[in-house]
């Protein structure tokens, strides 16, 4: 009968996923549960060693019957009768998106299931794995890069211990970038329910024009997006949310506070990223289904913010332009960027919400 031992369990800070180290008398592995309890509940997981004598080949028809199978003795680099690991010794770091983690022994780099895991036959990274196979990688020539990714995540996540200093610091960069952009604030709205990590959406007008955009969000990096950005992911893991209207429809303003506010945790609650292009239902304006979310640094000649850089990476604020049902079912159909293409107003006017259609 197999026996399980759990060495560590781990929350991530961000999302709603559960890491856990479990042992048994053939081998160790690395799980990472999203979503446990729920119907979407779903988990990688990456062998780390075997415990006991490594088998010639893959037990498959264990795997089918839920059993974590041990490593074939061609990819394993530890002792061929097995090893143990220490649970006092164990640490796990999670990365900064909050989707992936690495697990330290006395401050060594032993296991990583990334971001990008889970695709293609790749489920992780062990230092005790040999080549490439079905259940873990071998960490040697992703050491470098991983190491550095541990580093600089255990630094990220000790920059919010600084008891609220980060915030009080971020506040006020954010209100001053925003002063800038449309005078003094009107409005100040707190919107993280006093949750980490605080959040504000703020309010301000100019030229006729009423605008609400968050502060904080990008406090926090995205997960997923080196899923898609895979040569330069930092350029936009962070964001910031914005709304802008003319003044004969400042009525739109209350209910897109609130929607704002709904949303800025989406990446996280659902490990997923907000970018350029994506669309997001919506109810708050009658004759409107659904929102586009235009990225201004991807867009010409729209005036917008101009954040100072968090670490090296780029504040990238998403406006939301409100669509009309047939609009909605265009882009879907068709693409964001041929609706850009086939909008009949200029970027600069597309992002303030006036009444009238786009497409």
């Amino acid at each position: 009968m197999e026996h399980s031992n759990i060495l560590l369990e781990s929350w991530s800070p961000v999302c709603n996923i559960q890491a856990v180290v479990e042992e048994t008398n053939q081998n160790c592995y690395l799980y990472l549960w999203f979503f446990p309890g729920t119907d979407n509940a779903f988990v990688k997981s990456c062998w780390i060693c075997n415990t006991n004598g490594a088998p010639k080949k893959l037990d498959v028809d264990g795997m089918q019957n839920g059993i974590a199978p041990s490593m074939p003795e061609e990819y394993v680099l530890h002792d061929p009768k097995g090893m143990r690991l220490d649970a006092d010794s164990l640490d796990l770091v999670w990365f900064e998106e909050g989707d992936a983690a690495a697990l330290l022994c006395d401050d060594d780099l032993i296991c990583v299931i990334p971001g990008w895991s889970g695709f293609n036959g790749f489920m992780g990274y062990s230092a005790f794995a040999k080549g490439m196979s079905p259940l873990a990688w071998e960490l040697t020539q992703a050491m470098p890069l991983l190491s550095e990714r541990v580093a600089r995540s255990k630094e990220y996540w000790a920059g919010f211990d600084l008891d609220g200093e980060y915030w009080n610091v971020a506040q006020k960069q954010h209100i001053e970038v925003l002063n800038t952009f449309f005078g003094a604030y009107r409005k100040y709205y707190a919107i993280d329910d006093g949750e980490f990590p605080p959040k504000a959406l703020v309010t301000g007008e100019q030229d006729e024009i009423c605008y609400c955009i968050t502060a904080g969000v990008s406090l926090l990096a995205m997960p997923t997006v080196e899923q898609y950005y895979y040569d330069y992911p930092n350029d936009f893991r962070r964001v910031e949310i914005g709304y802008a209207t003319v003044k004969k429809y400042e009525g739109s303003m209350q209910p897109m506070l609130s929607y704002i506010s709904s949303i800025t945790n989406i990446p996280w609650d659902e490990v997923t990223f907000l970018g350029h292009g994506h669309t997001i239902p919506f109810q708050g304006i009658t004759g409107y289904s659904a929102v586009w979310l235009l990225n201004a640094e991807l867009l010409e000649t729209i005036d917008t913010p101009k954040y100072p850089q968090i670490n090296g990476e780029r504040i990238n604020l998403l406006w939301l332009v409100p669509l009309r049902d047939s609009e909605y079912e265009w882009i879907k159909e068709h693409s964001s960027e041929e609706a850009l293409k086939r909008c009949k107003k200029a970027h600069r006017e597309l992002i303030v919400f006036d009444g009238e259609g786009i497409l």
